[in-house]
């Protein structure tokens, strides 16, 4: 009987975003950033992986600071990220972030601007096409859901512009021999970021030029004083910048027998731990807003399977709403990652009692090594017991 083990750990990396998943032969990271970059959570990424691991897929939700400020660290520290996932943003947006980034110091500017620069040629860059209400009517309404390997991505690549675009939904796996896949959804919510324009305009500063001058910043914000009104700026809209978010189920198919899960636990710190029978499927949502988007609609085939939500921005009460979360079973464990004394007022209690009454269990993930959320999943990989017993014929 050929079994399989997969380790899911949301790291305590204090006010950001950094979880992996280790599967029996490959990688997968999904984030990873915190604000700040303390000495701790430097070292922490740099623990996790060692200098001969390669990094299969790194999944970037968004492009706030404290979501992707280590990923040149993890990158100097592991041999390889072969792919990146990530959301195809509009230009505008993505010269609005540039600029803010710029002003605010925040070194992520070639990531924004060039991700295949920054990444390097050997490193297969794939974008999620945004899946937003305003563009359900375009030319892609009648594609439909694929099953992608991302091994096997690269021919993909469009011949003009050199990319390789996918659309939200798109079913992306690491191999046939494997009935696990990975859904990222690019949520776009174009309205997010009025009150991040409405404080701009009040403070003088030109919104229409910050979309459309990706240097406007270097004068704009040339001043300690109006860089400091920035910073203000960003703290009273507590970080809500980003029109895109990338979503991402990761769990079984919908083909996968449920028979052949053979056991699932939770660890939480250690020595003490306790176990949680409970499904393996887990939905990412970095820092989406749940007033917009239904996990149980968008993810309505896996809701079976979901054993994890992580809690959108950190708890916060803007992202939040409960009734994203019904029909799926509500023992399922729900970490939330927020620093310990941050300055929002992360997470909302609000947010951790709505999640309470409703049977769920909220966890929160701190940068504290105790609160390290690990679940390990182990089951019969029938798939590739027929592969192999079908080689064998040969």
């Amino acid at each position: 009987m050929m079994t399989y083990h997969i380790q899911r750990t949301f790291h305590p990396i204090g006010q950001g975003a950094f979880y992996s998943e280790r599967h029996d032969d490959f990688n997968i990271v999904y984030d990873c950033g915190a604000r700040p970059l303390s000495p701790y959570a430097k070292s922490l990424v740099q623990s996790v992986f060692t200098a001969s691991d390669k990094i299969d897929v790194l999944f970037i939700s968004h492009f706030d600071y404290d979501h992707v400020s280590a990923i040149s660290l993890l990158m100097r520290k592991v041999k390889k990220i072969k792919k990146v996932v990530l959301p195809l943003l509009h230009d505008e947006h993505k010269n609005l972030l540039i600029n803010i980034n710029r002003a605010m110091s925040q070194n992520i500017i070639k990531l924004l601007k060039d991700p295949q620069s920054f990444f390097g040629e050997d490193t297969d860059i794939v974008y999620v096409k945004p899946a937003s209400p305003q563009e359900e009517n375009d030319d892609n309404e009648g594609e439909e859901k694929r099953l992608l390997d991302l091994k096997e991505i690269r021919h993909m690549q469009d011949p003009l512009s050199g990319k390789i675009e996918i659309k939200s939904g798109s079913k992306l796996r690491l191999g046939a021999e494997l009935s696990w896949v990975f859904v990222p959804y690019n949520f776009c919510n174009k309205k997010r970021s009025i009150q991040l324009e409405s404080e701009l305009e009040s403070e003088g500063f030109c919104v229409t030029q910050l979309k459309n001058d990706p240097i406007y910043s270097l004068k704009a914000f040339s001043t300690p004083a109006s860089r400091r009104v920035l910073r203000e700026i960003y703290t009273r809209v507590d970080g809500n910048v980003n029109e895109n978010s990338l979503l991402l189920y990761s769990g079984p198919d919908t083909s996968f027998n449920k028979d052949e899960l053979l056991h699932c636990y939770v660890e939480i710190g250690w020595p003490d731990f306790w176990f949680h029978r409970t499904n393996s499927g887990c939905i990412y949502t970095g820092d989406a807003d749940l007033n917009k988007i239904s996990l149980n609609t968008e993810y309505s085939e896996y809701i079976e399977s979901v054993g994890v939500i992580q809690v959108p921005h950190h708890g916060s009460r803007h992202n939040f709403a409960i009734e994203a979360f019904e029909g799926f079973w509500p023992h399922i464990v729900c970490p939330v990652s927020c620093g310990e004394q941050n300055q929002y007022g992360h997470p909302a209690s609000e947010v951790i009692n709505q999640l309470a009454l409703r049977l769920f269990t909220p966890l929160i993930v701190t940068e504290q090594p105790e609160t390290e959320f690990i679940q390990h999943i182990f089951f019969i990989n029938k798939r590739a017991e027929s592969l192999q017993k079908t080689v064998g014929k040969f």
